[in-house]
């Protein structure tokens, strides 16, 4: 009977710690969602922000715009859109004591015109959303919808998305240092 009471023991601490984490991360999430929303409620925070030329590599037809949202040397958030050809990329980049922790991204897509066949840029459908959780720099959850297809497929994204995180924080850093 002890070899089964053991064995019984042994089975829920697996399945509670599993429970647990579960709860753990449920429990980031939320405290990350309050602190977004606390940081678009700050009115205190000042903004900077760069046009295309002071941020782009490479010029798009669409143009592009890095706001950085700021109090003394802290980012709280930062906001990236990016015109191309066929449509408008949009990033948002929120930190907790300039660290990551979370990332919102949407990618909407000109409608195609087969009549006239060309994009009609009155019009905009959006193909493409991410929700990004981080803590202590790695990413905890995901929530996805359409693909990300504007990125290199031969890293992963966890490496892509805080390289552009990376990227944009220390463009922002720069410009309030």
């Amino acid at each position: 009977m002890n070899k089964y009471l053991k064995l019984s023991l042994l089975i829920f601490l697996i399945n509670a710690s599993g429970y647990i984490y579960s709860q753990d991360k449920k429990a980031l999430i939320e405290n990350i969602k309050e602190e977004i929303e606390l940081i678009h409620l700050d009115t205190a925070l000042k903004s900077v922000t760069l046009q295309n030329e002071e941020f782009l590599q490479n010029m798009t037809d669409g143009g592009g715009e890095l706001t950085g949202f700021y109090k003394g040397k802290r980012i709280y958030r930062i906001y990236r859109s990016i015109g191309i050809s066929y449509g408008v990329g949009i990033s948002e980049f929120y930190y907790r004591k300039n660290k990551l922790i979370f990332i919102r991204e949407k990618f909407n897509s000109y409608v195609y015109d087969s009549i006239s066949q060309s994009f009609d840029y009155t019009k905009l459908n959006t193909t493409y959303s991410g929700k990004f959780y981080f803590n202590n720099g790695n990413l905890i959850d995901s929530k996805v919808t359409g693909n990300r297809f504007f990125s290199d497929n031969t890293v992963g994204l966890e490496i892509i998305l805080t390289g552009e995180s990376d990227e944009v924080f220390n463009l922002i850093y720069g410009k309030i240092d």
